[in-house]
């Protein structure tokens, strides 16, 4: 059990560094044993482009854990409201069945303020009728998940500069969580995570070390390698509450990760994270 909390330690400690930094922490880790996860365990990054930047990323941050692999698959302007152009619930299905995870972690729904194909009673985006509809879509995805026993961490959309664009994914996020609470699945808030005390869209920050960085690419929807590291930071606590050997642990000890903006002060990255029998925060 000492193993495997210092292994759940290590996760975090890997997104408090540089990349580089990383890599070298996590071969120290196994260099002295302690970098092992207790059984087998492989996790499916999946979504769309936020996680084809993200989930590499954190494959490589996280290479050399023995008995951790990571899968990373994600696809570029996709989303569950247009099957027609790519049919996540068929894909997700087909990687179950190739990669057998035991646990899915997918980032979508920023591309998904739009109409739903081949579903003209859905309405107008956002409308009451819309949301019944992309609820039915996200509980494709549940069933599909549980079907193949493995457990969803599903991740939000991150705060946007535009409106009513960020209106919009505001609104998703809430669905999500709602549909994660109600159908047993993880659900993590990014919105909090780029943003300042406010809730409000941040684009560059100053770091623990002082250094300032871009956290957003220009295009202000992307997200940078290093406002990947802060959502990392965000995503490893309930990640390793997932682990094997880890099903009661539902907090893991590791000092919190800040950064600082000179126009509100230093602040928590860490928003809320839904166990899925509760509302509980991982902090």
């Amino acid at each position: 059990m000492n193993k495997i909390r210092t292994a759940l330690m290590g996760l975090i400690l890997l997104c408090s560094t540089t990349l580089a930094q990383a890599a070298e922490i996590t071969r120290t880790l196994v260099r002295e044993g302690e970098g092992c996860i207790q059984k087998p365990t492989r996790v499916l990054l999946t979504g769309d482009s936020l996680m084809a930047g993200m989930g590499p990323q954190l494959k490589r941050a996280l290479e050399g854990y023995e008995n951790l692999t990571l899968i990373p698959i994600g696809k570029g302007s996709t989303g569950l409201a247009r099957p027609d152009f790519y049919n996540w619930p068929k894909v997700l299905e087909q990687n179950m069945i190739a990669h057998k995870p035991h646990i899915v972690v997918m980032w979508i729904g920023t591309n998904d303020t739009q109409n739903i194909y081949n579903m003209p009673e859905a309405g107008e985006p956002l409308s009451p009728s819309w949301k019944k509809a992309y609820y039915k879509k996200l509980v494709e995805i549940f069933q599909i998940v549980h079907k193949h026993n493995a457990t969803l961490i599903m991740m939000s959309p991150p705060v946007m500069s535009k409106q009513p664009f960020d209106t919009k994914l505001s609104a998703i996020t809430n669905l999500m969580s709602w549909t994660c609470k109600k159908n047993g699945a993880y659900f993590l808030n990014m919105r909090p995570t780029l943003a300042d005390r406010n809730g409000r869209y941040l684009h560059r920050v100053t770091m623990e070390n002082g250094k300032t960085a871009n956290i957003r690419t220009p295009d202000r929807i992307h997200i940078t390698a290093d406002g990947n590291i802060l959502v990392m930071d965000h995503l490893l606590p309930c990640l390793s509450a997932c682990l094997p050997g880890n099903k009661l642990q539902r907090r893991v000890a590791s000092k919190t990760r800040r950064y600082y903006n000179s126009n509100r002060g230093s602040q928590s990255i860490y928003g809320n994270a839904s166990t899925p029998h509760s509302s509980r925060a991982f902090r």
